[in-house]
């Protein structure tokens, strides 16, 4: 049976201080707010066990590169997905969060394992047969860029194409930047850009969350 939600999310905050996880905490509420869902910060992963403040989300947010998810708490979160909860999020807070916690990487739809060339200059462009994020114009940024192993199931909005450097073997490869995904009742929306605050900002990205943030939280039908 469907389970009633709130216009409430947690973000869950903590992991490594390098990806300024309570900065993006303070941004993520903002955008939040500013689509009319309510948020609260969560330090405590053990507050997943709670299976009826699971069911009355909206969303989770994770917001925590690395780190450690306890095998009960990682399994609820993953059945309250299933329930109807979405996910979304960004850059290592979602992508590189619990590296040992698989069913949480299989739920995401992806993992990041590498950012070659450290910060460089790179180009995201949007598929233009998205639904969601199609007529976003190509964004250029120096930044990480994120090489992810993905999913085959996901939904990619969003993509970036490697050149030769550092490593000539990836030249030409695109790697997906942004995806959705059903995972039973609920849906799940990631956005791999966002290693410093600033990242978020650009304009064109902080339009391309908010879709997804609203897809996930279920009030776009568009996949």
């Amino acid at each position: 049976m469907p389970t009633k939600r709130s216009s409430h999310a947690w973000i869950l905050t903590g992991g490594w201080s390098g990806h300024d996880p309570e900065g993006v905490a303070a941004w993520t509420a903002e955008r939040l707010a500013s689509i009319g869902i309510e948020s609260e910060v969560v330090r405590d992963l053990d507050r997943l066990l709670d299976a009826d403040a699971l069911d009355a989300l909206s969303l989770v947010v994770p917001n925590w590169t690395m780190g450690s998810l306890g095998r009960d708490a990682e399994v609820a979160l993953v059945r309250a997905a299933e329930r109807g909860l979405g996910l979304v999020g960004t850059h290592g807070g979602m992508g590189d969060a619990f590296r040992g916690s698989l069913d949480y990487q299989w739920l995401v739809g992806g993992q990041f394992v590498a950012h070659p060339g450290d910060v460089c200059e790179h180009r995201v462009t949007f598929d233009p047969g998205s639904p969601l994020l199609g007529d976003l114009p190509a964004v250029e940024l120096t930044t990480e860029r994120y090489v992810m192993l993905v999913d085959p199931a996901v939904q990619v909005h969003a993509t970036l194409t490697f050149g030769a450097d550092p490593l000539p073997w990836l030249d030409g490869v695109r790697v997906p930047v942004a995806w959705t995904r059903r995972w039973g009742a609920g849906r799940v929306a990631y956005l791999s850009v966002g290693h410093s605050v600033d990242d978020l900002r650009v304009a064109t990205l902080t339009t391309a969350y908010e879709r997804l943030a609203r897809w996930a939280r279920g009030d776009r039908t568009e996949d």
